[in-house]
């Protein structure tokens, strides 16, 4: 992978985290606006988003989406990334992104077990203010299956495509690099090519240097050198596995959707708070990060 700087990309508030498990989580409009223009300050050139009810709950409304999105576009310089991972089919997933259009919408390219009851775990939380809360790390953490089939990921990248919106494919272990290749050799996507590494779920692969390792090399192997790869570790590991994955030659994701303590009792006061600690780490191995203007430039996009 050829890369000058480091880009980091801050997942601000995610869909599967909740509001007992930190007060520091950011849920309504004004939260996640302020927090992702925080984090770009700090020196996250993309951020990476979701969208919630005012219970903390996930949502893809595109209302929703407006409460937020405009106000980070008209007060940073960051790169939008919304997440099309929440409905039924392509076109539910891709709703909000086609109003919003932002930089780069994300495609989850395999199904697979998703442990969610050991994201509970993972932050040390067993107890819940809210039904929704319960309800979704109760018996029915158990049952998740992520779906995304051959036929929705084809659907949703031919959306994009057509609609001149690049995309991040997300892969949750080594078998999604392979599901990616089937559809990459069908479709004229433009290049560089842009794969998150999300691991650390149970379900996909662990956050072992080891596996980052061979995630590395698999793409690279696959994609050739000029692929644009990001890692990140769910869970209280997520800033080793950033530092790994910078250490490695890859760009970086931290950020309250992954991750929401510092240390076991002490959460992140922020998301920002997390793009200092790693920017901080970085500074001591003399990693530059890009800025917003220079990640474009990494990552194909227009300015």
């Amino acid at each position: 992978m050829v890369k000058s700087k480091t880009i980091v990309t801050c997942a601000v508030t995610g869909a599967s985290l909740t509001p007992s498990m930190s007060s520091a989580l950011p849920v309504t409009g004004k939260e996640v606006a302020e927090q992702s223009i925080g984090a770009n300050r700090a020196g996250a050139a993309i951020i990476h988003l979701h969208a919630r009810n005012p219970d903390g709950s996930p949502t893809n409304a595109i209302d929703a989406w407006k409460e937020f999105v405009p106000e980070i576009r008209a007060k940073t310089d960051a790169i939008i990334n919304m997440s099309a991972s929440h409905g039924s089919t392509a076109e539910d997933r891709l709703e909000a992104v086609l109003a919003l259009r932002p930089d780069i919408a994300t495609v989850i390219v395999g199904s697979m077990n998703y442990g969610l009851f050991r994201k509970a775990e993972n932050q040390g939380v067993s107890t819940f203010n809210t039904e929704w809360e319960r309800k979704a790390f109760g018996p029915a953490a158990y049952e998740i299956v992520t779906s995304n089939s051959f036929a929705k990921i084809d659907r949703m990248i031919d959306i994009l495509i057509d609609q001149d919106i690049a995309m991040e494919f997300e892969c949750y272990d080594v078998g999604h690099l392979y599901i990616l290749e089937h559809h990459l050799n069908r479709k004229q996507v433009k290049r560089p090519l842009i794969v998150q590494f999300l691991t650390g779920i149970l379900g996909g692969i662990s956050s072992e240097i080891d596996n980052l390792l061979f995630m590395k090399r698999t793409t690279e192997r696959m994609f050739g050198p000029d692929v644009q790869i990001f890692t990140h570790g769910t869970g209280t590991g997520n800033i080793k596995a950033a530092s790994q994955g910078a250490l490695m030659g890859t760009h970086v994701r931290v950020g309250q959707e992954d991750n929401l303590f510092e240390f076991p009792g002490k959460p992140f006061a922020s998301n920002a708070a997390q793009v200092e600690k790693i920017g901080r780490i970085f500074g001591e191995f003399g990693i530059e990060l890009a800025t917003p203007a220079e990640a474009r430039g990494i990552l194909g996009l227009s300015s």
